[in-house]
């Protein structure tokens, strides 16, 4: 035989005999799930914010935590979290004797409480209703938020007497 087919017969010996590469390949996997939730809310007003009987003259407020502070329940989806927002009048308007009468009405930083599951306002948490927030809804079992309101009215003192009104809207969004 001839060297050079010596050699090429015994490349290819070697070629048969070497072991051969085997692939290697590991996999790993993870769970999927998805949570049907409702996807609207439902918002019910429980009390106007209501300044009651007003002196001429005299600045008068009601906190969130009082009686007369306007107050909402807003139903929906269990932790989820809601952005909520106020359009606010700047004026109410006087609706019986003297129409065209206005008293100015104004919020502060501390205006507004947010409490999610329950229905106390002294546990839940202050925020400013010129600005908005962030708030909770309950856990399972009680998914709901409810969200107080207050403000400061300030009659002149000669504003016609009557009664003054005006709209205060409560938007969440999530």
């Amino acid at each position: 035989m001839s060297r050079a087919r010596l050699a090429v017969c015994a490349l290819l010996t070697l070629a048969a005999t070497a072991r051969r590469a085997s692939a290697q390949f590991n996999n790993a996997s993870i769970g999927s799930t998805a949570e049907v939730v409702t996807v609207g809310m439902t918002i019910t007003t429980l009390r106007n914010l209501n300044f009651g009987s007003v002196p001429k003259g005299v600045a008068t407020t009601v906190l969130p935590t009082a009686a007369g502070a306007g107050e909402w329940q807003v139903d929906g989806n269990k932790n989820a979290f809601a952005t909520i927002t106020f359009t606010l009048p700047t004026i109410l308007n006087n609706i019986q004797a003297a129409p065209g009468s206005t008293m100015p009405i104004t919020f502060s930083a501390t205006s507004a409480i947010w409490n999610r599951s329950t229905n106390n306002p002294a546990a839940g948490t202050v925020f400013n209703p010129n600005v908005g927030t962030t708030g909770r809804f309950g856990p399972p079992g009680t998914p709901t938020l409810y969200v107080w309101i207050g403000g400061t009215v300030n009659p002149a003192a000669n504003v016609k007497p009557g009664i003054y009104q005006g709209t205060i809207i409560v938007t969440l969004i999530y």
